[in-house]
This record gives C-alpha cells, structure tokens and sequence, in this order.
C-alpha cells in the first residue's frame, strides 16, 4: 500500500522508524508466554509468543470513513518479530498485493475514490483479525509491513519470513465517539490460541 492510510500516517505520527525495527528483535523483558490466551495492552510487550515476539505500539485516528457517516478509522500499530528460524508467518490479508493494484491509493484523486472499497477489500480478506467495538463487532484489516534497509523503504506483505521484523498493520473503522476496542488475533500457524489487544479511546492520546 503505497503512499495511503496507513503505512505513511503510521510512521509519520507513532516516530517509528528502521531504527525501531531493528530493536524488535530484542523485545524482551516482558511477557514470554506459551498460554492458549494472551491480553496485549498499550505498550505491553511479549517477548516471546509461540515464537512470535510483538508490542503493542500505538493507536490514533486516520481519517472518517467516506461511505459510513458517523464512523471513523482507527489504526492500530502492533512491533512483531518471527523468532522461528524456519517458518514463515502469514499475518493479515493473504491478497494485500492484488487488493493494493485494484484499489491504488497514490493521489488524491484515487484515495477519494478508492479509500472505502480499498478498506473492504482488504477487510473480507483478513480472517485472522476479529475486532469488537463498544460490544458490536466492526470490519478491520491487516497485513504485514516490512523494512528494506537497502532501499529503506516499507513494503506491505501477507507473511512475517523467519527470523525478520515488521510491523502488523490493522485499521479498523468504528463509530465516532467508541470508548473501547478489543481485537482478537487467532493466528493460522498455531491452533487453539489467541492473542488479545485491548484498546481504549484515551490510548490514542499515546501514538
């Protein structure tokens, strides 16, 4: 997704950068848990998760939803780090480059015209990810971004490759005015167990 709601907002307004990346992989001191359930808050970081290892960064407002009045995006940035040395993690929507090439977002001509099936889109094919605002569920999306420290440039992706950093990329679009969101990741490379974030609406003071 280049240049759109999320990836260029999410570095810009949270200051994170390569540099923070690269400090993913030393997530520790924290949580390092195997549990069927896990409760990730603001901040919280879990060092090691059936070898997945995140932190739960920073949330804030993107912008209304064009096609929902009333409503809004939250975007939820979440540090992750593969610690397998052999297997790759598929994270968010498996299609993100065939939904970035039907729905471009590169001016603003095409954000205004794309933005709201661009979320859809991307929404029906994340089905790891389920999110509940204020007790009603709400559509979100994700996917994965990861650094080039050649190029120094972020590209979306559907999978976390062994041993690498990135950051999960979730937006949510929820009613103006929500107070509480809980997002339920059920991951595809273990079976029976969750990860939980729970965000509040004072939480988007802290991005």
């Amino acid at each position: 997704m280049s240049n759109k709601i999320s990836r260029r907002t999410f570095l810009k307004c949270t200051g994170a950068s390569a540099a923070a990346l690269g400090t993913a992989a030393l997530l520790g001191g924290c949580q390092s848990s195997s549990n069927a359930s896990v409760e990730v808050k603001v901040g919280d970081k879990v060092s090691n998760w059936n070898n997945l290892g995140v932190q739960l960064t920073s949330v804030f407002t993107l912008t209304s939803a064009p096609d929902v009045p009333g409503h809004e995006y939250v975007a939820v940035l979440v540090t992750a780090v593969n610690r397998s040395s052999s297997v790759t993690f598929n994270i968010g929507a498996p299609n993100i480059a065939e939904i970035n090439a039907a729905y471009p977002l590169d001016t603003d001509a095409a954000k205004a015209a794309n933005t709201a099936p661009y979320f859809h889109a991307l929404s029906a094919s994340t089905t790891d990810f389920a999110v509940v605002c204020d007790g009603a569920d709400v559509e979100s999306g994700a996917y994965i971004s990861l650094y080039d420290s050649t190029t120094e440039t972020f590209t979306d992706a559907p999978s976390l490759p062994p041993q690498r950093s990135g950051y999960i990329e979730l937006v949510c679009m929820v009613p103006t005015g929500w107070q509480q969101i809980t997002v339920t990741y059920t991951p595809t490379f273990v079976t029976n167990k969750t990860l939980t974030f729970s965000l509040s609406a004072s939480d988007v003071a802290k991005a």
